[in-house]
């Protein structure tokens, strides 16, 4: 998108409801860094586009870096430190398209103004509403699904970004990109390479340990998922080029529903578990991403619980304060990863296992 448009879509034009109807100032949270206007990057959705202070995604205010985001927030629309968790977007849908849009955060609303370079999709079998923005050279697709515990708000469950003519040659003349090293058809390293005319850089990326690859003649495919989101990232090869390129970058984002013990996978969190004739747990191994490990003594104040067939909790307790680690097993012969934790002693296990049935096999195998 173009700099130009960085208002039409802004929701910061004095224009909201606070609980006692009286004004807030930009000191209360909404500017987390008062650098202006975004900074422009070299491509279109990013750099802080259309974005106010330290925003990198299209429409961001403060440090966002989610469309539409606000303050500190990491996520998509979301809002950064000095508010509550956001609840979620209304439309107003008129004859079947979006006529307005606003952002509800608890007792606070948020009118939003839509963008021109976006149209909207409404599926009225599925309840779904799709944004797509169309940049100069990317479009971005964000999926708005209902919100489990109202019928009247909704979440982003995708942000797809998908660019038109993905290149390895920078704005500035620049070389970046990526090559893969494989082994019998199986991404086994990935580099990221940046030269110019006097020098050359090449350093090996970090894999995730739930991360996927697939191999398609020149596109190659890596799909991962952390925290309660699943992340792809596709790479092309450019004509006569002998790196690769991102073509296409997209999110999803597993809804809790109603459940009270939520996702969070820590892919680096990874332990193995003896287990006695009884079911205790009777030795615990941390694994570290160099593939040593330490052998870990608890502390009388930790405990350890299988609460079920793959699924160990870890509960730390200090006088009359307790917290919780649930560990789960991917398969039958891999470690458990961390993929939840909370204050109290509580799992919701039921809730928990519908979160991890949205995960695809592949992946799930992994965790």
């Amino acid at each position: 998108m173009e700099q130009s448009d960085y208002m039409e879509h802004s929701f910061f034009n004095g224009i909201y409801n606070s609980p006692s109807g009286s004004s807030t100032s930009s000191s209360n949270g909404f500017f987390s860094s008062s650098q202006g206007l975004g900074n422009n990057s070299e491509d279109d959705n990013g750099g802080g586009n259309q974005g106010f202070g330290g925003g990198d995604g299209n429409h961001g205010f403060g440090g966002g870096d989610g469309n539409h985001g606000f303050g500190g927030g990491d996520g998509n629309h979301g809002f950064g430190g000095g508010l509550t968790t956001p609840q979620g977007f209304g439309f107003t849908i008129t004859s079947g398209q979006v006529t307005g849009m606003t952002h509800v955060d608890g007792n606070w609303t948020f009118n939003m103004n839509l963008p021109t370079n976006a149209t909207f999709t409404v599926d009225t079998t599925a309840n779904t509403v799709t944004e797509t923005i169309t940049g100069t050279s990317s479009t971005e697709v964000l999926q708005y699904s209902p919100e489990a515990t109202s019928s009247n708000l909704y979440q982003v469950t995708q942000d797809t970004t998908t660019w038109a003519n993905p290149s390895t040659t920078t704005a500035s003349g620049f070389t970046k990109g990526y090559t893969f090293t494989l082994s019998g058809g199986q991404v086994t390293g990935v580099q990221e390479v940046f030269s110019g005319s006097n020098f050359s850089v090449s350093e090996n990326q970090h894999i995730s340990p739930t991360a996927t690859f697939t191999v398609n003649g020149s596109t190659i495919t890596e799909t991962s998922i952390e925290g309660h989101s699943i992340e792809s990232t596709t790479y092309t090869q450019p004509s006569g080029s002998t790196l690769y390129a991102v073509a296409a970058e997209s999110t999803t984002t597993i809804q809790p529903g109603t459940a009270t013990t939520l996702l969070a996978v820590q892919p680096e969190d990874r332990v193995n578990f003896t287990f006695g004739s009884n079911g205790a747990v009777t030795q615990m191994q941390e694994l570290f991403a160099n593939g040593s490990s330490a052998t870990i003594t608890p502390s009388s104040q930790v405990s350890f619980n299988q609460i079920s067939p793959g699924f160990v909790q870890e509960t730390s307790t200090n006088g009359t304060n307790s917290s919780y680690l649930l560990f789960y097993q991917g398969s039958s012969t891999g470690p458990y990863t961390e993929i939840a934790h909370g204050s109290g002693t509580t799992v919701d296990l039921v809730g928990i296992k519908a979160q991890l049935s949205e995960i695809p096999a592949a992946l799930l195998s992994l965790i």
